[in-house]
């Protein structure tokens, strides 16, 4: 048994090559429509879930006015209901994923909001107005701070030699 080889044929057909070459451009073509399928459901999905998981950014910016209100009235009144309801106020906020900014340390002009100019270390917080919170990463609502501007307090400043 003799095997058979295909011998190249010296004279194609014209009509064989224009239908292969609009094959291969058809088969390019799905390629990148398919690629370009696969992305848009990707964005798709990222931005579906982003939207689910601040859709409440809102509602949940209006409760923290009501949630400083209420710590102020909680402060001057010291009514145990009130506490309770602050509380229970914090933990659905929590549930929800509000967290609270963190303020000790520097100033963030990202996070944090300068109210005010106060006596303490150069650009460091020493007083924080209104509290500023974040949902999943993202601030909802910068901090009121009181930045030092680099004047040390009287109380605190250390005792010069010549006064000894």
């Amino acid at each position: 048994m003799t095997k058979k080889t295909a011998t190249p044929n010296p004279q194609v057909d014209p009509k064989i090559e224009v239908l292969q070459s609009t094959i291969n451009d058809l088969r390019s073509s799905l390629a990148r429509a398919l690629a370009d399928y696969a992305n848009l459901e990707r964005r798709f999905s990222e931005q579906s879930t982003a939207v689910v998981k601040f859709a409440t950014a809102g509602l949940l910016t209006k409760l923290l006015d009501i949630r400083d209100h209420l710590a102020m009235a909680s402060a001057q009144i010291k009514d145990q209901s009130l506490t309770m309801i602050l509380g229970s106020l914090d933990k659905l906020l929590v549930e929800e994923g509000v967290e609270t900014i963190k303020t000790d340390g520097p100033y963030d002009p990202h996070t944090m909001e300068c109210q005010e100019l106060g006596e303490g270390e150069k650009d460091k917080v020493v007083g924080v107005v209104r509290p500023g919170y974040r949902l999943h990463d993202r601030v909802l609502r910068t901090s009121r701070v009181i930045v030092g501007n680099g004047d040390v307090p009287v109380g605190a400043r250390p005792a010069s030699p010549a006064s000894n």
